[in-house]
């Protein structure tokens, strides 16, 4: 990228959390080098997000006295096209993915310093597994959130709502009755989301069961659970696949199956799987 009095800066598109093109969900890696610092902002890191115009845009910096080939730490911001948000698991993984196979950081772990603490990015042979937090759900009155869930499932059955305080996530699980064609076929009154009158929702989880549906045909392996997930309000009408999500989705599936290791599939027209 070139502008007026600025150092081109390296941009990479990445695709995460699939192992096939055209599918996953895309984020842009923006390379700030250490003689860049003074030139991008936060007003730039929002400009460039905007033109981009995909569902995340990350910025990662060099810290003192380290390189993007040879670091271990970074500094990392993430940006949608209308705001900056705190966490952002797609575009960490993307972020780890440039440094590791674009760039050629050939240490085993890095680390990236962002307004949700230090993550933590490990190259594991031909996959990157990123240690993130455990945000935890609540049960929520399913009454006081009973506009917004119509106009997102409609009239689809829902077994259960629970709400994220620290991510602002609403979770609604449907019915075990509900297939998986329902779960990818419903479509959301985005417009409907937005004019309900609520104030600490900012992302809206659906997810169900992934009992029958088949993530290997020849071993019969199945997801453990699936998803969907819709933040209107930042600028994200559907996220393709969500890793700040299943911060939520992890734990209450673990509570839910007793299981400490699952398989998930997050159902967008994109589509993509995480191991959690």
């Amino acid at each position: 990228m070139t502008g007026s009095c600025m150092t081109s800066m390296e941009i990479f598109t990445v695709d995460a959390f699939t192992d096939r093109p055209f599918s996953g969900n895309p984020a842009a890696v923006c390379l700030v080098r250490s003689q860049l610092a003074g030139q991008v902002d936060e007003a730039r890191m929002q400009a460039i997000a905007a033109e981009m115009n995909i569902s995340e845009t990350a910025f990662v910096s060099e810290q003192r006295g380290g390189t993007f080939e040879s670091g271990t730490k970074f500094s990392l911001r993430w940006f949608t096209p209308t705001c900056e948000v705190p966490l952002c698991g797609h575009a960490t993984m993307a972020t780890s993915a440039v440094l590791f196979n674009a760039v050629g950081n050939l240490n085993s772990q890095l680390e990236f310093v962002t307004q949700s603490g230090t993550l933590k990015a490990a190259k594991n042979g031909d996959y990157i597994t990123l240690d993130f937090p455990l945000n935890p759900c609540v049960p929520e009155d399913t009454a006081t959130q009973q506009d917004l869930i119509k106009q997102v499932v409609g009239d689809l059955p829902v077994s259960e709502v629970e709400f994220s305080p620290t991510t602002g996530k609403l979770l609604v699980r449907l019915s075990n009755e509900v297939g998986r064609e329902e779960l990818e076929g419903f479509k959301p009154n985005t417009a409907g989301m937005l004019q309900v009158q609520q104030k600490k929702v900012r992302g809206v989880i659906v997810t169900m069961t992934g009992k029958g549906a088949v993530h290997d045909a020849a071993s019969g392996l199945e997801y453990d659970f699936l998803s969907r997930y819709f933040a209107p309000w930042v600028g994200i009408p559907e996220d393709p696949v969500t890793g700040s999500a299943h911060t939520v989705l992890a734990s209450y599936w673990s509570r839910r199956l007793g299981k400490t290791e699952m398989l998930a599939r997050q159902c967008s027209p994109r589509g993509g799987f995480l191991r959690v």
